[in-house]
């Protein structure tokens, strides 16, 4: 009896040391569904055969060649009589992003049901190999892997990743590292933010204003604090190729051709990433309203009480514009989803006009949140006729949204309308500012990732 406690505090401590012992030799982010330790390594070394087993996996494959040639100097031969690393299908296995993992000291094996899976498994096998592999400049005489059995699949069907290129603008090189950090953590889609009051970032053959005036900038208040900053950080120094010289003034900004975002699109695709295209409206287009004037209820850009002067409603000559910008994003982006923002809407000069009073009064509108919900309503129609789901933030509940829009909910203080969206019969995605923005420093609470700063992706 006396020795009871001292007994129970060993077998915690060694309880406590062998978790810690497992998180160390296993450092999977996000943890496997199921692990299941086991004792040895296997040994990767130049003569080790990675056979494929099923020709739907030919592209995981070449991706687990791409992560291994760095580190062993030479492609895996397809045959061989010693170590293999074995890719198979298993069609038990019944999501889609779900895979099996054993890994012995006589053999690897990759079982999954779909190539997503079977992709999800090879990421898996990038965790585990040593950081080093992806930096060596000499080839290794062999490469270890932890013997370990995993189950895993998803909790969540939606894992996404945000980032906003039209305040701070990023090379194609970048987003492509961007895309390989999202694909190393297993997230499956990436929003990305094309266009806002500080820049239009995608090539529109019909309105070509919009990037050859829309995406620059003069430096606004925001840059000035950035290269303040980068007098004693670099990450947040504005890249020179940026930046150029306009009728006597400096101007930061650039964009991306169709035939760029093209490449993008499959390059996140060939790693099971889906690109989500955000094209803001009816606000945060400044940069839209400063190339065609015309779209404003005022017939130039400026600044609200709170936010910028959106683009108007109530005149027909907007909806030709925004349909024929949404053409040829639908056109580009295989996405099921087409992101309008509607969210941080200035509605002061809509209340002021006259088209909108008149269109109000036409349409039984009560009041300018009905206004939005009648443009959201509209463009939601246009994009439906393509073939596509509409995405709004959480701001277009106010005035009233169809049940078949879907919701990503930011505003973390609206603490009920996550619920309404979902009573509404809409789909929602959780990214509330107060848990999931990474903008924001650690010491209000929030989550921060490296992936969202320069100097993480310069390796």
């Amino acid at each position: 009896m006396v020795r009871l406690p001292f007994l129970l505090l060993v077998l915690f401590v060694t309880l406590t040391v062998r978790a810690q012992d497992v998180a160390e030799r296993y450092a999977l982010i996000p943890y496997p569904t199921s692990l299941i330790p086991a004792s040895g390594e296997f040994t990767v070394t130049a003569q080790t055969a990675l056979v494929v087993q099923d020709s739907r996996f030919g592209n995981e494959a070449r991706q687990l060649e791409a992560l291994l040639k760095p580190g062993l100097g030479k492609r895996l031969p397809s045959k061989g009589t010693g170590s293999k690393i074995v890719l198979q299908h298993d069609a038990s296995i019944t999501n889609p992003e779900g895979y099996d993992l054993t890994i012995t000291p006589q053999q690897v094996t990759l079982k999954a049901s779909q190539p997503v899976g079977m992709f999800r498994a090879v990421q898996t096998i990038r965790q585990l190999l040593p950081v080093t592999i992806e930096k060596t400049e000499k080839p290794l005489a062999s490469i270890t892997l932890p013997a370990v059995h995993i189950h895993d699949q998803p909790a969540y069907a939606w894992r996404g990743m945000h980032l906003d290129v039209s305040r701070h603008f990023y090379s194609i090189d970048y987003l492509q590292k961007f895309i390989d950090r999202l694909a190393l953590y297993k997230f499956n889609k990436f929003h990305l933010h094309l266009t806002d009051d500080q820049g239009w970032r995608l090539e529109i053959k019909a309105y070509p204003k919009l990037t050859s005036e829309g995406a620059w900038r003069t430096f606004n208040n925001q840059d000035s604090v950035v290269l303040k900053r980068a007098v004693t950080n670099p990450d947040f120094d504005l890249p020179k190729q940026f930046i150029r010289q306009q009728n006597g003034q400096t101007q930061y900004g650039g964009f991306y051709t169709q035939a760029q975002m093209r490449d993008l699109i499959a390059y996140a695709a060939a790693r099971h990433i889906e690109i989500i295209p955000e094209i803001d409206m009816p606000g945060h287009l400044s940069a839209a309203i400063k190339a065609y004037p015309f779209l404003s209820c005022i017939g130039q850009p400026g600044m609200g009480k709170t936010f910028s002067v959106p683009i108007c409603p109530c005149n027909e000559p907007t909806y030709t514009f925004m349909e024929g910008v949404l053409s040829e994003v639908i056109a580009l982006f295989p996405s099921p989803y087409v992101h309008i923002g509607a969210d941080e809407v200035e509605k002061s000069t809509w209340a002021q006009s006259v088209a909108c009073q008149e269109l109000m009064k036409r349409e039984n509108i009560k009041n300018v949140e009905e206004l939005q919900s009648y443009f959201v309503h509209r463009i939601e129609k246009f994009v439906q006729s393509k073939g596509k789901k509409l995405m709004v933030w959480d701001d277009a509940l106010e005035g009233g949204l169809k049940p078949s829009t879907a919701v990503m909910y930011w505003r973390s203080w609206v603490k009920d309308a996550p619920f309404k969206a979902a009573q509404n019969g809409n789909d929602v995605v959780m990214t509330p500012v107060s848990n999931l923005y990474f903008d924001s420093p650690p010491a209000f609470g929030r989550l921060k990732m490296c992936i969202m700063l320069p100097s993480c992706l310069k390796a």
